[in-house]
C-alpha cells in the first residue's frame, strides 16, 4: 500500500500583485524535490488576493 506526505505552504502578496519571492522558482524547487502539487487557493480580503495556499504531496 502507498503512503503520501503533505505540506502546504503560503505565499502572501506584497503590494499589488507583488510576492517576496519567485513563485515559479519556488514551485520548481518543490518539484525537482519529488513534490507534486495537488491543490491551491487563494486568500482574499476585501475582494484582494492577500495569499495564496499551495498543497503539495509525494509518496513516502
Amino acid at each position: 500500500m502507498n503512503t503520501y506526505e503533505y505540506k502546504t505552504i503560503k505565499i502572501e502578496s506584497k503590494g499589488f500583485f507583488k510576492t517576496t519571492i519567485d513563485n515559479d522558482a519556488l514551485l520548481n524547487e518543490y518539484g525537482e524535490a519529488g513534490w507534486k502539487m495537488v491543490t491551491s487557493f487563494a486568500e482574499q480580503f476585501n475582494g484582494t488576493t492577500t495569499a495564496v495556499y499551495y498543497t503539495f504531496m509525494k509518496e513516502k
